[in-house]
């Protein structure tokens, strides 16, 4: 599934970046829209950040006016820093030939190819977009069907079984209704023919001892590509391979906050 990625300052443009994110995620679809990740302590930030962008198709750059203030620790500006994570983030999306697009908020002006460190200084040569209070909810539309011109798959449709106004919670919830019917179907259907409960039981057992075993193969065959992947995968195979690793952990974070806050 494609994906937009969200970079911004926090003590720039946190508000509008979270407004952004929230109303495209509204038109788009909340899984094609991805905010900035919290990095573990201990882990390579430069690292994380890469998978990160990897699972993005988009990158927009959201500017507001001290995007690029002053450092302080005597550098030009603070994406000159060496752990500059704004700036990691855009030399990742370029690396990984992504769509860039700087978001300009708050009044802020573009910035000039000379107020940016060499390795992103084609973002000053980037077509912007510009977003107002006065004009969002226009602008912000404007934005999103821009973007599926760009990367159509954006807009692709949600799965047309599952309303993408439901929660979790319903989806499963429904899905345990079914499962749950299917077995009363199947015990009622077993109870027209001669056979006991305990024979009746004995089959599911068996059943279900078959389903596990095919699944532990399925695992094991998935296990031995994968690392046959990670081993012997070119460049290009290895970088769709962390697209998809970054996008499992994502949704898998997202998944663990929703539990979190049943």
């Amino acid at each position: 599934m494609a994906g937009i990625f969200v970079s911004y300052r926090r003590d720039d443009s946190q508000g509008f970046a979270g407004r952004l994110a929230d109303d495209l995620s509204q038109i788009l679809g909340p899984d094609r829209v991805f905010r900035d990740i919290e990095i573990p302590l201990g882990s390579d930030f430069t690292d994380v950040l890469q998978r990160a962008v990897a699972a993005c198709d988009i990158l927009l750059v959201v500017i507001g006016r001290h995007w690029s203030a002053d450092s302080e620790q005597g550098y030009r500006s603070r994406l000159f820093e060496p752990t500059d994570w704004v700036r990691t983030e855009i030399e990742a999306a370029f690396v990984q030939k992504k769509h860039v697009i700087p978001i300009l908020v708050g009044g802020a002006d573009m910035p000039g190819p000379e107020t940016l460190p060499h390795s992103i200084e084609q973002l000053s040569r980037q077509q912007a977009a510009t977003l107002t209070d006065r004009h969002w909810s226009n602008e912000v539309a404007n934005l999103a069907d821009h973007l599926g011109v760009l990367c159509p798959s954006i807009k692709e449709d949600l799965p047309k079984n599952i309303s993408a106004d439901q929660s979790p919670a319903e989806v499963l919830s429904k899905l345990g209704e079914r499962l749950i019917d299917e077995v009363v179907l199947r015990n009622h259907r077993g109870t027209n023919v001669p056979h006991s409960k305990s024979t009746f039981g004995h089959r599911l057992l068996q059943n279900l001892g078959r389903k596990i075993r095919s699944l532990i193969t399925v695992i094991i065959v998935l296990g031995l590509i994968y690392m046959g992947i990670r081993l012997f995968g070119d460049d290009a195979l290895l970088s769709n391979l962390n697209a998809l690793e970054a996008r499992l952990q994502i949704g898998w974070g997202r998944l663990l906050h929703y539990i979190e806050s049943l």
